[in-house]
């Protein structure tokens, strides 16, 4: 099994409606690449090493209002969903996805009383796949790949 085998499931979960399935193998890929990125395990634990994939990867910062602070999205997408889908086997109550209204496009949702949900577009996944295929250490997995 390989990154790329990882993102094909990702793709094969999705369009079989199996959403948190599809974001769990993109994430495991997100995972697997940051260590590939940051190899050294002494200087750079497994969560700094997603985020600074992560946050590599776009250029602009994005901080989410989630659990009553300010976090940055990769750290949402690896403590609260990465860690609770592998932890503990499923997704966290208070994060929801929603239909993308605009295609491609990051939408968050910061939801307020009564519900206190964060919402996120589906688009996220695509944004976790892209990360994952145009990192230059996986160039030799996805040179036939179309995003």
């Amino acid at each position: 099994m390989s990154i790329r085998n990882r993102i094909e499931d990702a793709v094969f979960l999705w369009e079989s409606g199996r959403r948190e399935g599809a974001i769990l193998s993109a994430l495991v890929a997100v995972a697997a690449t940051s260590r590939l990125r940051f190899q050294d395990r002494k200087s750079v634990k497994d969560g700094d090493a997603f985020e600074k994939f992560l946050s590599s990867s776009y250029p602009i910062r994005i901080s989410l209002e989630y659990r009553g602070e300010a976090h940055p999205v990769e750290h949402i997408f690896y403590k609260w969903l990465r860690c609770e889908l592998v932890h503990e086997g499923g997704w966290p109550v208070d994060i929801e996805l929603m239909p993308d209204d605009y295609p491609g496009a990051l939408l968050a949702r910061a939801g307020g009383a009564p519900d206190f949900v964060l919402k996120l577009s589906e688009s996220w996944l695509l944004f976790l796949i892209n990360a994952v295929v145009k990192a230059p250490e996986n160039d030799a997995l996805f040179k036939d790949w179309e995003v």
